[in-house]
């Protein structure tokens, strides 16, 4: 598992539940990683949360439930 960082201020996120997921701003600049914990509240980190599949090529289709099964 990889260690979660704080892009506002480059700390250690403890709790990944409290993230925010933000889109980046052109003028955004982030700070460097370092070992410290973060103290935003709440910490933010630019871009999709971890799993998310961002790439419509590679998410399933969504198929009724009741429709036909194909396959």
């Amino acid at each position: 598992m990889t260690d979660l960082h704080c892009h506002t201020c480059g700390g250690n996120i403890a709790d990944p539940t409290t993230v925010a997921y933000r889109l980046p701003e052109s003028t955004q600049v982030e700070k460097p990683a370092h070992a410290g914990a973060c103290a935003c509240d709440p910490p933010i980190v630019y871009g999709p949360p971890t799993g998310y599949l961002s790439w419509p090529a590679i998410q399933r289709p969504i198929t009724p439930r009741n429709g036909p099964r194909h396959g």
